[in-house]
């Protein structure tokens, strides 16, 4: 699916799941942010409003310039003055060594091209004892028949998910990038296709 197509209907796909659980796991995972936070894929701007005034700073990174374009128009009408907008890919990310307390990750590691790199990016502008905050839909390893059909349909996601990625075994990446998982929930997301329903969210720490 192209871009421009993902970002015209993005609100109104997710609707659903948003209403069955997604926004309240949004709600209650961002709550206790604080300091100067980086989002990555920010998307049309979901988490937004679960920010509070204990976030100083917002540096946001969203590649798409659809996407951008949608949150673009968000943060125009938002009463905070403290958020930037950059254009960076997650696998690059211009910005300082250490320079932020948390990173944020919502339905985003599901479509970077590298997993990888990405993590390390994350971890390397993170400061010590910095949070990785995240919400991702991953792999069904605990459930072979699931699994198997995400492997089947894998390709075929990709091409209309805009390269989302629906067996990446993200928990583990995250260990591997250097991080301690220090609270985690493995959850069905409701209101999407049984295959992308296997999901994962919590806190990484950078020790």
């Amino acid at each position: 699916m192209c871009q421009w197509l993902m970002a015209k209907i993005y609100d109104r796909m997710m609707q659903d799941a948003e209403a069955k659980g997604l926004r309240e796991w949004r709600q209650q995972l961002l709550q206790n942010v604080s300091g100067d936070i980086l989002e990555l894929g920010s998307g049309t701007g979901a988490n937004l409003e679960f920010y509070s005034d204990a976030v100083k700073r917002i540096v946001l990174i969203e590649p798409s310039v659809h996407m951008r374009r949608k949150l673009e128009i968000k943060l125009s009408q938002s009463e905070r003055t403290d958020i930037e907008l950059l254009d960076n890919k997650a696998e690059s990310i211009s910005l300082p060594d250490a320079s932020f307390d948390a990173v944020i990750c919502t339905l985003v590691l599901c479509s970077v091209k590298h997993l990888e790199k990405t993590l390390s990016e994350v971890f390397r502008v993170l400061r010590p004892q910095g949070k990785l905050f995240f919400i991702e839909h991953v792999a069904a390893v605990d459930n072979i028949e699931r699994y198997k059909w995400q492997r089947r349909l894998a390709f075929l996601w990709q091409c209309i998910a805009a390269g989302c990625h629906i067996t990446r075994q993200t928990e583990d990446a995250i260990t591997k990038a250097g991080f301690e998982i220090i609270k985690i929930d493995r959850q069905s997301m409701r209101g999407v296709p049984k295959i992308v329903r296997p999901s994962i969210r919590g806190i990484a720490i950078k020790n």
